[in-house]
């Protein structure tokens, strides 16, 4: 469909404006999710089954110590999310630049019934420009029937 080919496009031009150090995120060394409010956006990091490291510069939001974050369901991090839950976060630039420590984590697929506790988290860290993009991408996804995923991600190490 016509709305499926402009997701891929869309999909596609952001991979191209990735920053090439989201391709090269040092090991994991915090143990939560310290300062990670401060940032708008973080780096993802999944894994493929090869082991391959895959970064995604996404929007992101913080509550009760674990990130939020939303994606268009058929994506790759989701498939890969499904497959591997551990993960590799980090605060970054909105090209996907890190600017903090990474850390080590897990992260689960939300059942609708938790939607709006992670769409809450994650709205809550939007600048007003973002808000009225984001919001946008909501109404076209709507129309075009592409569902979301809502992922929650905790610290794989518990603080000592």
């Amino acid at each position: 469909s016509v709305s499926k080919k402009m997701g891929a496009l869309m999909f596609r031009a952001m991979d191209k404006m990735r920053h090439r150090d989201a391709f090269d995120i040092a090991d994991p060394t915090g143990t939560d999710f310290t300062g990670f409010d401060k940032s708008r956006q973080i780096v993802l990091v999944t894994f493929k089954r090869s082991g391959e490291a895959i970064p995604s510069p996404i929007n992101h939001g913080v509550d009760g110590g674990k990130l939020y974050v939303r994606t268009d369901a058929s994506t790759g991090k989701v498939k890969r999310i499904r497959n591997n839950p551990n993960v590799v976060v980090v605060p970054s630039s909105l090209r996907g630049k890190p600017e903090g420590q990474p850390v080590s984590a897990i992260a689960r697929i939300l059942p609708e019934a938790d939607h709006a506790h992670a769409e809450h988290a994650i709205a809550a860290n939007w600048s007003p420009a973002m808000r009225f993009f984001e919001r946008g991408l909501d109404k076209g996804s709507a129309v075009a029937g592409i569902p979301i995923a809502y992922i929650e991600i905790t610290p794989a190490r518990q603080p000592d």
